[in-house]
C-alpha cells in the first residue's frame, strides 16, 4: 500500500505501481503530489491528486487491464484523453498494448482501477455470456456514459482509496474476493451500457501539425530548437503551429519546448550523483546555456532550485 505526498512529479511516477509514465508539466504545483494504491489479491486501485497543468504519456502494465475515471463528480477539473473530453461520466479504457496520452488542468484527481485479464474473462463469461474482446476492445476504449454502474463503482473504489480527505487512516477495508469481482463487473456493465468506443481523435490540420511538432521536439533531446525552425520541419507556418499548441495543449511552442527540457533535467537531477555531476554540467547536457536563468525556470516550475532536487535523491 502506497499513500505519500511528494514535492516532484517524478518522484510520484517513480513510485507508481503499474504505470510507466512521462510527462511536460506547464505550471507550478500549487500544493504537493499525492499517490494512493491500494492492492487486492489480484487488483490495484489507484488514486492520484496532479496540483499543476501536465500533457502526459504512459503505459500500463502487461497482463492487465486498467480503467480511468474522474474521482469525484463535480470540480472544474479539465481533463482531455487521447482527443476526448473526459467528464464525470466518462470511463477510459486503457490499451493492452501501447500507450495513451492526456492533458489536465491543475486540481485532477482521477481513480484507476487495474484488473487481471483472467478475472475479467471469467465475469465477462459468467455474468455477460460474451467474451472479453467483445465487451472490452484490446486498443483505447471510451466510454461516454456509463450511467448507474460508473456512479456504483466510483463509490466502491473511493471507498479504498479515499484521497486526501483521509488524513489520519490506521486501516484498509480489507479486499475481498467477491468486492473484487463486483468490481470487474461494474467495468464491464459500464461497457455494455454505454457501448464503448474508440476514442475520436481530432485528424484537423492544426492537430498534425502539433504531432508532428511534438514528435521532433521529443526527438531532438537536449538539441536546441527555436520556433521558426520547428515550424519549418512541421511543414506549417509559425502562427499555425502556435494555434496548434495554444488549442491543444494551452501552452506555446516556446513554453513546451522549454517545459520537455526542464522536465528531463528534472529526471537528471533525480538519478544523478551530487558527488560525480553538477547542476552545471547536467543543465549543459539538456540544453541550457545560462546557469543562473535555468535555476530561476526551474525554480518557477517546480518550486524549488535545481541544486535541492540533485541532492534529494529518490527513495
Amino acid at each position: 500500500m502506497i499513500r505519500a505526498e511528494f514535492r516532484l512529479f517524478e518522484e510520484l511516477a517513480a513510485q507508481a505501481v503499474g504505470w510507466e509514465l512521462d510527462f511536460c508539466q506547464f505550471s507550478r504545483a500549487t500544493a504537493p503530489f499525492f499517490l494512493e494504491q491500494v492492492a487486492g489479491s489480484s487488483v490495484v486501485i489507484s488514486r492520484a491528486v496532479l496540483p499543476a497543468r501536465f500533457y502526459q504519456r504512459g503505459a500500463v502494465a502487461p497482463g492487465y487491464r486498467t480503467v480511468s475515471l474522474l474521482a469525484t463528480g463535480v470540480g472544474p477539473q479539465s481533463w482531455r484523453w487521447c482527443g476526448e473530453s473526459v467528464t464525470p461520466h466518462s470511463l477510459l479504457v486503457m490499451p493492452l498494448a501501447g500507450d495513451f496520452e492526456s492533458v489536465s488542468s491543475a486540481g485532477l484527481d482521477t481513480l484507476h482501477l487495474t484488473l487481471p485479464i483472467a478475472l475479467l474473462s471469467d465475469v465477462a463469461e459468467r455474468h455477460f455470456d460474451q467474451p472479453l474482446h467483445r465487451l472490452m476492445p484490446d486498443e483505447r476504449g471510451f466510454c461516454a456514459n456509463g450511467g448507474a454502474p460508473l456512479l456504483r463503482l466510483r463509490q466502491l473504489l473511493a471507498q479504498y482509496a479515499p484521497g486526501q480527505v483521509a488524513t489520519q487512516r490506521a486501516s484498509y477495508p480489507p479486499f475481498a474476493a467477491l468486492v473484487e469481482r463486483e468490481m470487474a463487473y461494474l467495468v464491464l456493465a459500464c461497457l455494455q451500457a454505454s457501448q464503448v468506443r474508440e476514442p475520436v481523435v481530432p485528424r484537423g490540420k492544426r492537430w498534425l501539425v502539433l504531432d508532428r511538432a511534438v514528435r521532433e521536439i521529443t526527438a531532438a533531446q537536449g538539441s536546441s530548437m527555436s520556433v521558426a525552425q520547428l515550424a519549418s520541419v512541421a511543414g506549417a507556418s509559425r502562427r499555425t503551429l502556435e494555434n496548434a499548441f495554444r488549442d491543444v495543449l494551452g501552452v506555446s511552442p516556446a513554453t513546451y519546448i522549454k517545459a520537455l527540457k526542464l522536465h528531463r533535467l528534472n529526471r537528471a537531477l533525480l538519478h544523478s550523483d551530487a558527488s560525480l555531476i553538477g547542476v552545471a554540467e547536467l543543465g549543459r547536457l539538456h540544453g541550457f546555456r545560462h546557469l543562473g536563468q535555468l535555476a530561476a525556470d526551474y525554480r518557477v516550475a517546480f518550486g524549488e532550485l535545481p541544486s535541492a532536487t540533485l541532492q534529494r535523491q529518490p527513495e
